[in-house]
């Protein structure tokens, strides 16, 4: 991701979370799904998008002041919800790819689990993170919210249990299968994993967009 697209994400939501009016949950879900679009939803790329829009949250409610801890809450949830989508985006690429007849060499799956498995963390660190540099009562309200997604769990990782599932099993048949086929065809299937995630997630947005409408 280019320096110029990293402060775009971070001005953009600066400006949303300084706004006090619109649905700041809806608009922080939208520019952190179009943001991964313009990148593919991979991996790295969730975890570069939502280390920016925090920062851009933060930034946002500094500036506003005050009672900030509803806004936090809903641009927070909007910014899980993205990423949760994405992963559910990767996930049904693997599955679709896979019921077509793609397979994959059993070191691509893994390092795909390993990719995905420390989204959550990554997302509850950043929130930290921001906490730390944050001062007064938008220190707090932060620690507060990472205190209690912590707890109770996120979208983000909800999704990432659910693809690590698919993962392992997708494993145990590389596993079992010719190696030399799976060497052979997995460079070919990789290939088209990110277009064909990139689509699902498009997908899902064009549907929020609708049902929004």
């Amino acid at each position: 991701m280019s320096m110029e697209e990293k402060h775009e994400i971070r001005e953009t939501l600066g400006a949303a979370t300084r706004d006090e009016g619109g649905d700041l949950r809806d608009r922080v879900r939208e520019v952190v799904l179009q943001a991964i679009l313009r990148r593919q939803p991979d991996p790295q790329a969730l975890r570069e998008v939502m280390r920016d829009a925090v920062a851009g949250v933060g930034d946002g409610l500094a500036s506003r002041g005050g009672q900030v801890g509803d806004a936090l809450r809903e641009a927070v949830q909007g910014l899980d919800e993205a990423i949760g989508k994405s992963v559910y985006a990767l996930q049904m690429a693997v599955e679709e790819s896979w019921g077509r007849g793609r397979t994959f060499a059993e070191g691509d799956l893994r390092e795909a689990a390993d990719a995905v498995k420390g989204l959550e963390d990554d997302l509850l660190g950043t929130l930290k993170e921001t906490a730390d540099r944050a001062q007064g009562g938008l220190r707090n309200e932060f620690e507060a919210l990472g205190t209690h997604l912590r707890n109770n769990g996120t979208d983000t990782g909800q999704r990432v249990r659910a693809i690590l599932e698919v993962l392992q099993n997708r494993l145990g048949s590389a596993a079992s299968g010719a190696p030399q086929e799976a060497k052979h065809t997995a460079h070919a299937a990789a290939g088209r994993l990110a277009d064909v995630a990139s689509g699902i997630l498009r997908g899902l947005a064009d549907a929020i967009d609708i049902k929004r409408g």
